[in-house]
């Protein structure tokens, strides 16, 4: 029974989840490069690491969640790094988003250490990760899976097996494909409806109830009309996740030419400066082109709208 945990990366993602795996009882270590994050969960009775070998020291499972390959690499296989103290037996989960080459090259050096390893993204943010709501993917062998599945419970609403490793990975950028083009299609929408003198009000009401409705543009498009771009998942962060896929495509001879649109964009709006805002900030690039900004407040002279055509 796994009853000792390390969680490293307490980002927007890593700290809701840490803290529900202390809200359940196990006994946790953390590690962050800002040790100040640490902080909080030292308070309420948790092992605070020093370096990431320090926090596999002496627990059942370790668990990561990373913003990119790049500091996976670094923390799993650099001086110090998990892969340096990992000892048989233990089981590695890696919670990141990254390519399912980096989840394979993972399994296949803990693999030589004796150790078990599963690759398991999420989707959600914020909010989910607070309330153990995410939806769960995980891929690696059957038995590890089923013995690490009541931890993973205590993170989300569902869990969700793939298969071998690599293939929960590949699922979360298929998801992150998806989410990509419904937050294209969710600003070009409300930003045509902004130059075409539509009600903006009007316009959400029907988005909640039509046959295209979803959590994600009911969501985000409420928040776009108050003008709320706080941050529960970052725009440059979803534009690190579109170039995943980007390459996860090319490497597979996959066409997506949607997602290039929305690449673009994407990219626009960071270099805007809207990186850190949440996802749907990606909205600003095309306003700032359209000349208009999207809210509930907007108000567009009588004259907008006067030469649409009508339906016969």
């Amino acid at each position: 029974m796994i009853k000792k945990i390390s969680y490293l990366g307490l980002g927007t993602m890593g700290a809701g989840m840490a803290s529900n795996l202390l809200k359940a009882g196990y006994k946790l270590t953390v590690w962050n490069r800002t040790r100040a994050k640490c902080e909080p969960f030292a308070r309420k009775g948790a092992r605070v690491a020093q370096t990431p070998a320090d926090a596999v020291r002496d627990v059942d499972l370790i668990i990561y969640s990373l913003s990119d390959d790049t500091v996976v690499d670094e923390i799993v296989f650099g001086h110090n790094g998990v892969l340096s103290a990992v000892t048989a037996g233990q089981i590695v989960i890696d919670m990141s988003t990254v390519l399912p080459a980096t989840s394979l090259r993972e399994q296949e050096a803990y693999a030589a250490r004796g150790v078990d390893f599963l690759d398991a993204p999420v989707f959600g943010s914020k909010d989910e990760a607070a309330n153990a709501k995410l939806w769960i993917l995980a891929a690696g062998q059957r038995v590890i899976f089923e013995k690490v599945k009541p931890v993973l419970e205590k993170l989300g609403q569902t869990v969700h097996y793939l298969g071998k490793n690599g293939n929960a990975t590949a699922m979360k950028l298929v998801g992150n494909l998806i989410v990509a083009l419904e937050l294209e299609a969710l600003s070009e929408g409300l930003v045509l409806a902004r130059k075409a003198g539509l009600d903006l009000t009007t316009v959400m009401e029907v988005v909640k109830v039509a046959d295209f409705r979803s959590p994600l543009l009911v969501g985000n498009g409420e928040n776009i009309l108050k003008r709320d771009f706080s941050t529960y998942f970052a725009l440059q962060l979803m534009l690190k996740d579109a170039n995943l896929v980007e390459q996860f495509s090319e490497s597979l001879g996959s066409p997506i030419p949607g997602l290039r649109v929305a690449q673009d964009n994407l990219a626009d709006a960071v270099g805007l400066g809207f990186g850190r805002e949440n996802a749907s900030a990606m909205i600003k690039a095309l306003e700032k082109e359209a000349g208009v900004e999207v809210s509930a407040a907007s108000h567009l002279p009588k004259e907008v709208g006067r030469n649409l055509p009508h339906a016969a």
